[in-house]
Formats: structure tokens, sequence, C-alpha cells
């Protein structure tokens, strides 16, 4: 009779066990697929939160702009000496003009000699010097964009952009 009742011990324990082991399988599998649907969750948040379209457009600073670049004109590659005692320095720029009109493309396109003489004139009154301080490329940008609107009647050049840019 003891030997009976270690049999039914014995027994009892292997299918306490074994069903244990099948209780911890099951449990790791659904925390497996607990795990992998909050992740993708989380992962379609991401990707709905940071999408392109959605995307606010700053300088890095803070500032967000929401305005997109417009049409884009390309105004050429511009080669110019910079005002030097000895004009031994020189300036090579590629620019892009942006606007917002449709209008301001044609009316850039007739008058496109006189914004490339403005161009060239404003290059050359730069100095290497001024060139090399802190955010000259913005200012430069500013000039042109200014001085080219004086010749604008249909519209105006929102922005200046150098699409290459080399003082030598």
């Amino acid at each position: 009779m003891a030997d009976e009742n270690n049999e039914v011990q014995k027994n009892e324990e292997k299918a306490s066990s074994g069903s244990g082991t099948v209780k911890l399988v099951i449990a790791g599998v659904a925390i497996l697929i607990l795990c992998a649907g909050l992740s993708y969750g989380v992962a379609m948040y991401a990707a709905n939160t940071f999408s392109k379209d959605d995307t606010p457009k700053g300088d890095g600073y803070g500032t967000v702009k929401s305005e997109t670049i417009g049409t884009t004109y390309d105004a050429g590659e511009f080669i110019t000496n910079l005002d030097t005692p000895d004009n031994n320095r020189y300036i090579k720029v590629k620019i892009v003009l942006a606007f917002q009109e449709p209008t301001v493309q044609e009316e850039i396109a007739a008058k496109l000699p006189q914004i490339q003489h403005t161009i060239n004139s404003t290059l050359r009154q730069q100095s290497p010097d001024s060139l090399s301080q802190t955010k000259a490329m913005e200012k430069l940008a500013d000039l042109l964009k200014k001085n080219i609107n004086t010749h604008m009647v249909k519209g105006n050049v929102n922005s200046v952009y150098f699409t290459s840019f080399v003082v030598q």
C-alpha cells in the first residue's frame, strides 16, 4: 500500500509539473504578444505624429515656419571679384530665387539680364572679411533679395538661396 501511495504521489507530481510548464509557456507567449502589440501601437503613433507632411519646419532654434518654398527660378552661376585693394579675391556662387506668385517667373525671365547685373554688382561690393562673418550668407541673401525686388513689379522674390558658395 505504501508503494501505491508513493506511485500515486509521483504521478501527481509529474502531472502538476507538466501543467505548470504549460502554464508558464502560455504566459510567456501571452507576454510576447502583448509586447509586440504595444510596440506596434507605439510605432504607429510615432509614425503618425512625425509624418513628413506634419513635420514643422524651422530654423533649429524654435522658430517654426509653415510656408512652403514656393516656385523657384535658377538665376545661374556668378563668378566675380570681391572688394579688395588688389582685386585678387573672388566669389563663385550659384543662386536660386524663390517666390509665391506664378507671374513672378515670367517677370524674372523677362528681366534676367537686369537681375544678373544687380547680383554681380551686389557681389562685387562684398569684402572677404564681411563674407567670413557669422550669418554672412543670410545677410547677403537678404541684400540680394532687396536689390532684386527693386526691379520687380508683378510680385516679389521671397528668398534667395545659394546652391554653391565659394570664396577664394
